[in-house]
């Protein structure tokens, strides 16, 4: 992991990377607000309600405002089709 300080307005702020191999197989969004790109890893999800897909979450900087970013997606139809209950 990596971490960068950065300061801004006399706050400083850490932010973690992580590094990987170029071999690692990794599924990365990139999210552009305001023409500032950051990226976010995504990690495998299984959702309570049953659905599978991929979650990332995070805080970036844009337009010297501070945002989280939570990021869901979700593979259509992986949620398992309920039983008919037999009488």
């Amino acid at each position: 992991m990596v971490s960068e300080k950065v300061k801004c307005n006399n706050v400083i702020i850490i932010r973690h990377r992580m590094v990987y191999k170029m071999s690692d197989n990794v599924d990365i969004v990139t999210i552009e607000l305001n023409g500032e790109k950051m990226n976010f890893l995504l990690g495998k999800k299984d959702f309570k309600t049953g659905s599978r897909g991929y979650h990332a979450q995070g805080k970036m900087m844009s337009g010297g405002k501070n945002y989280q970013v939570n990021i869901l997606v979700v593979e259509i139809g992986s949620k398992p089709k309920e039983k008919a209950s037999t009488p």
